[in-house]
């Protein structure tokens, strides 16, 4: 057995468009990581990346293929079976930080454990922990209208980690920062991702982040390719 985190198998992705012609956005891909893996696949806009990016974490189905996380078939379950396989197992960043904007910090980064059914005070005490590892440890109460745009993406990376999920898929997680920003962000998923050994998938038009993951790809005619 090979041991892969995520497995995507002859993916393909077609629309159906009104003209009875298919549009394909994705053909044939084939895509493996192993556990604290990490690659990059890059694109031009309109390229596909988000569509595989939703497929690989359950959001989309495939037309043909499989996806398989540590060997099991995601499409195989239900959409609620799929819920908690996501909960559990992934972690998702994205270029906004879709913070519940009612909630605080704390609450936020706590939010997929007590999903999960884990304690209020277990919930908190980990995202606690995780904020302060991310440099939120002064803006625990503090709600996302109170954040500024690095502190809101720091406590996004620390909710799609909080759980430590077998792989998380990032989709230009820093393209809403300036680079200060964007570089910290990055630095604290890569630091998050060793610690955690957590495989990752890196969605970015950022060929400088790209390079610093170990493999690079690019996403092109619907047809991966690796640099």
């Amino acid at each position: 057995m090979n041991n892969f985190t995520l497995e995507a198998i002859d993916i393909s992705k077609s629309y159906h468009e009104g003209s009875g012609d298919d549009l394909n956005v994705l053909t044939d891909i084939d895509l493996h990581l192993h556990q604290g893996e990490t690659i990059a696949i890059i694109g031009s806009s309109g390229s596909g990346k988000t569509t595989l990016l939703n497929i690989l974490g359950g959001l989309d189905e495939a037309s043909a293929g499989r996806v398989l996380l540590n060997g099991d078939d995601i499409a195989k379950h239900s959409e609620q079976t799929r819920c908690t396989i996501r909960n559990q197992h992934l972690g998702f960043i994205y270029q906004f930080h879709h913070l519940l904007p009612e909630f605080t910090a704390l609450e936020n980064a706590a939010m997929p454990l007590l999903i999960a059914g884990v304690s209020p005070e277990e919930a908190s005490q980990k995202s606690e922990a995780i904020l302060d590892e991310v440099g939120l440890s002064q803006r625990l109460h503090h709600k996302p209208s109170e954040l500024s745009g690095g502190e809101r993406q720091r406590c996004a990376i620390a909710r799609a980690l909080i759980h430590r999920p077998d792989c998380v898929l990032a989709d230009e997680p820093t393209g809403n920062l300036d680079r200060k920003n964007a570089e910290q962000a990055i630095e604290l998923i890569i630091q998050l991702n060793q610690g955690y050994k957590t495989a990752l998938v890196i969605v970015t038009h950022d060929l400088q982040i790209a390079e610093r993951m170990s493999r690079v790809y690019t996403l092109e005619d619907g047809i991966l390719k690796p640099q």
